[in-house]
């Protein structure tokens, strides 16, 4: 027997009391009805025998029916059930939760998203690994507004838009998350789902079509994400920006992995920086440099961002040491 089966048949009218409730609350101030609600998921959450399927029960019958409030995003980081990841990785990732019953179309009004500025110069630690790995670090780095934690592009492809959610609920509130999905076409889709998932800024890639560029970053601005351009393999960042009939947010100057690995000495294009703020007012981040004098580099030609990955691949006892150390150049 289903364990939500099994659930409700020894505890119907638990159940039924509850649902009885919340409709009584909701009628008299739906104010009351969500903190009631956030009670009940709060004890599901601690009750592991109905941990995941009574929260399905509840979200599918009572969730679906109410009009959730623009705060939803502090709302949904406590009603997040923490039990998804296990200590070996023979598990999926399970993380459907009762906010995948929310409508797209309340999404770009549901969550308030936080906003990078153009005056602040930003670390942006790319998790590439394992989302054991992934909470590992994150239980370590410093607390800083100055840091950006992006969900890389293969924890994107392993684990799905899963993976943003669950570490937007390990970090803190108003935490910055970039999603690096590195749309390359049906962009509206592509957007719409990084900001169910509660991304802050989506990626793009530079060398996608122009039609599909324009379409990304009209749709982040639809959700009110931050839209940013990766310029991977492109030769002139200037040429694409200047097709486009708007400005992303940011525009990523990237040398690859693999040809930094097989061309060695491929320089990171950092000239492009003053030559793209000479002439637009966007934010510039530098991927690819990932030593401390590769950082000190990127910021000495006038980069915003710096992104790094091969030092925050694997939690260590170094850890946190290295992200303070790199916060140091970051001025």
């Amino acid at each position: 027997m289903p364990i939500i089966q099994k659930n409700l048949k020894n505890k119907p009218s638990a159940i039924i009391a509850a649902v009885f409730i919340f409709f009584i609350l909701i009628r008299l101030n739906p104010v009351f009805g969500i903190l009631f609600l956030l009670v009940v998921i709060l004890y599901i959450k601690n009750n592991q025998r109905t941990s995941i399927d009574l929260k399905n029960y509840l979200g599918a019958t009572i969730i679906s029916k109410i009009n959730l409030p623009e705060n939803i995003a502090a709302i949904q980081n406590k009603l997040k059930i923490n039990d998804l990841v296990e200590e070996n990785e023979k598990n999926h990732l399970d993380t459907e939760d009762i906010f995948k019953f929310i409508p797209a179309g309340d999404v770009s009004q549901a969550i308030k998203q936080t906003k990078l500025e153009k005056r602040k110069k930003y670390l942006h630690i790319a998790l590439n690994n394992s989302m054991v790995e992934a909470r590992s670090i994150i239980q370590q780095l410093p607390s800083s507004d100055r840091i950006l934690i992006e969900v890389g592009t293969p924890m994107i492809k392993h684990y799905g838009t899963e993976a943003i959610e669950q570490i937007k609920s390990w970090t803190a509130p108003g935490t910055y998350i970039v999603a690096d999905n590195k749309c390359a076409d049906l962009a509206s889709r592509e957007v719409e789902m990084m900001a169910q998932a509660g991304a802050n800024a989506s990626t793009c890639l530079g060398v996608a079509p122009i039609e599909t560029i324009d379409n990304f970053i009209e749709e982040c601005k639809k959700y009110n994400m931050d839209s940013m351009i990766d310029m991977m393999n492109v030769e002139d960042s200037l040429a694409v920006l200047k097709k486009l009939k708007k400005l992303p947010d940011v525009v990523i100057l990237h040398r690859g992995v693999d040809e930094t690995e097989v061309t060695k000495g491929k320089q990171i294009p950092l000239y492009q920086i003053k030559q793209i703020k000479g002439n637009y007012s966007v934010i510039v981040a530098v991927a690819g440099g990932d030593t401390i004098k590769e950082v000190q580099s990127a910021l000495f030609n006038g980069a915003d961002i710096v992104v790094v990955w091969k030092n925050f691949y694997q939690a260590s006892g170094d850890t946190a040491q290295l992200a303070n150390d790199f916060l140091k150049e970051i001025k």
